[in-house]
């Protein structure tokens, strides 16, 4: 969870101003937090309380929805995610809206059925699309095999086979041709994958992700959120992102850890 919402503040800078190296400042006065991180806490706290995930999204979303990034240019959510707060049905997407909040899923359930089956639900919500459900099921087996699979080679053969993803490219190969628009999540879930399996600590993956521009924060928090179950966040990188959510989204983070512990 707090590697997914720390990928997320990391990426914001990036996000609309995509780079191609692993060369730049994690942290700026610029660092904030966009709606993965908002959407990620309103999982935990789904997965904290006996409610309906529906009420509890729809809370956090009419909290935040006019919130703003890039200096007040772009709203945080996206316009089918609006459109859910105001309806509350599904849309169809097959946007990696749906993968970037749910790694406290993964994270606080010991049972990957139960995980799959939470995971489902959710992205059934609102991202109701056959190729959604596939990368969101994809991304929450990832992690179960990167809590206690030491070798990435073994992790990228099933995942590439069970479920027909191409992640055979390397990051140096991938970023290239990546496109700033790829936000499906065909074209950024393998990535963010990739971008844990070949690396050797939190911030590598982290350095990864963002480095191939694209949907820079959305990508790194995927990535962040594999990342924490295969490494752990250094003290110094959590409390800078720490510092730079709200409170409620604090004391969610702070709950949600004492919970899993």
């Amino acid at each position: 969870m707090l590697g997914a919402i720390t990928g997320d503040i990391i990426g914001s800078v990036y996000e609309f101003h995509n780079i191609k190296t692993k060369n730049f400042p994690l942290f700026s006065e610029k660092s904030t937090f966009t709606d993965d991180s908002i959407l990620t806490c309103a999982t935990a706290e789904w997965l904290l309380s006996n409610k309906d995930a529906k009420e509890i999204f729809l809370k956090w979303g009419h909290v935040y929805q006019n919130r703003t990034i890039e200096n007040g240019k772009i709203p945080a959510f996206g316009k089918g995610f609006m459109g859910w707060l105001q309806s509350g049905q599904p849309y169809g997407a097959k946007t990696n809206g749906c993968v970037m909040r749910i790694s406290p899923i993964g994270l606080m359930e010991k049972d990957i059925e139960i995980a799959l089956k939470k995971a489902i639900y959710l992205t059934n919500m609102t991202h109701n699309h056959p190729e959604s459900l596939k990368y969101t099921t994809a991304y929450i087996e990832t992690m179960f095999l990167l809590k206690k699979e030491k070798n990435p080679n073994m992790v990228r053969d099933y995942i590439s086979k069970k479920y027909e993803i191409d992640l055979s490219k390397s990051i140096d190969e991938i970023r290239p041709e990546y496109n700033k628009f790829y936000c499906s999540c065909k074209n950024s879930v393998p990535q963010a994958i990739v971008a844990v399996l070949e690396s050797s600590s939190y911030e590598e993956a982290i350095r990864n992700a963002v480095s191939l521009g694209g949907d820079s924060d959305t990508l790194a928090a995927m990535a962040g959120g594999l990342a924490e179950v295969k490494f752990q966040i250094p003290t110094k990188i959590a409390l800078q992102t720490l510092s730079r959510v709200d409170k409620s989204m604090r004391d969610v983070i702070f709950k949600f850890y004492q919970k899993i512990r």
